[in-house]
């Protein structure tokens, strides 16, 4: 019996024995199955800035602008931290260098390097689906004073538009390269459009608003905004961005306007801006108006002109701020003394804000 059992017992330990080894070997290899996943991010960054390199020449962070949408679509971030060495490798500078913007989680993981001094813009799409690798790449032109200079070139980029040579992103990179191509593009500015994802009038007119209130009433200690988007357009966005006054948190609240009521309020409103001081215990309806006939009369744009040709022509003119003081341009239609009842009441679901505040009549609303 003794015998028997040193005999089942060496069985037992070559058992266990034998099934730590294979639990070791499958923990080793899953690991360098890891490894080979971990290696091959970094190698398709890598690959994303040779391509770019192979078609531009150096990235120089003076000729350098990188526009991306990294960190948004699904398990894109992964792709971060070998993204960011190899951008500050080539000593690119976040501020100057570099705009991730905002998009949805099923959207591809792209990017567009635009080298300003040539005009030239290399798009790459990349598939990490089943392996990493690129698997759209394209190269064009975009310098705006080439594309619009004459029909033929505007015709020419119709076509490619048309085609979505960027994947049915040419707006968006186009007034987003050549916008910061002038150098009138400041940081703060950049940050709006990380959020919007493209570059139009209605963001411009947003941050001309924005600057507008904080001059007028300024964002000291215990003042804080709530903003009535009321008409709304992409002007709301810089809102939220400058401001952190997001719908979560009651900061924004959105609704329309009939032609009849925007007529009644003197034909251009922009929304209503309450402005709360805790140190004087006061609140403001601040109602704001802004008029694009001014920007489209002053622009240079012309009447049959492309939407990618006029929008970029009044984004020039709203970024200059030496005109964000022409007359008319943002004008005050109203500054209502309020008080909590009445914000409450602003916000209902069935309440017209501009009746609330006495600028409207419920007839005509």
């Amino acid at each position: 019996m003794i015998g028997k059992d040193n005999i089942y017992t060496k069985k037992i330990k070559v058992k266990l024995i034998s099934f730590v080894f294979l639990t070791a070997l499958i923990f080793v290899l899953s690991s360098f199955t890891g490894t080979a996943a971990e290696c091959q991010k970094p190698d398709s960054m890598a690959q994303v800035f040779n391509t770019a390199e192979a078609n531009l020449g150096n990235l120089r962070p003076e000729n350098t602008l990188i526009i991306t949408d990294i960190g948004s679509p699904a398990e894109s971030y992964v792709f971060l931290d070998s993204f960011y060495s190899e951008f500050y490798d080539k000593h690119l500078k976040y501020t100057k260098n570099l705009l991730v913007v905002q998009n949805s989680r099923n959207s591809p993981l792209w990017f567009a390097f635009f080298d300003k001094c040539s005009g030239k813009c290399t798009y790459i799409e990349v598939s990490y689906e089943n392996g990493s690798k690129i698997s759209y790449k394209v190269t064009e032109n975009i310098k705006f004073s080439e594309l619009s200079k004459n029909q033929k070139s505007i015709t020419a980029w119709n076509e490619k538009v048309n085609k979505t040579v960027f994947d049915g992103r040419e707006f968006a990179i186009l007034t987003i390269a050549n916008g910061w191509a002038t150098g009138n593009m400041d940081y703060e500015l950049m940050q709006c459009l990380e959020l919007h994802n493209h570059f139009c009038p209605g963001v411009s007119s947003g941050y001309i608003l924005a600057h507008w209130m904080e001059e007028h009433y300024p964002l000291n200690k215990g003042v804080s905004y709530t903003v009535f988007a009321c008409p709304t357009w992409c002007k709301d966005d810089v809102f939220v961005k400058r401001w952190d006054v997001s719908p979560g948190k009651g900061g924004i609240w959105i609704s329309s306007l009939t032609d009849n009521e925007t007529e009644a309020l003197g034909g251009a409103p922009a929304g209503i801006f309450v402005v709360t001081d805790k140190n004087t215990k006061t609140m403001k309806a601040v109602v704001v108006g802004f008029n694009f006939d001014i920007v489209n009369e002053n622009c240079g744009a012309k009447a049959d002109d492309p939407a990618w040709v006029s929008k970029y022509l009044m984004d020039l003119w709203l970024m200059d701020k030496n005109n964000w003081d022409t007359k008319g341009l943002v004008s005050v239609i109203s500054v209502v003394d309020i008080n909590e009842a009445t914000l409450s009441k602003m916000k209902s679901a069935d309440a017209n804000p501009y009746v609330v505040l006495g600028l409207l009549n419920k007839t005509a609303a």
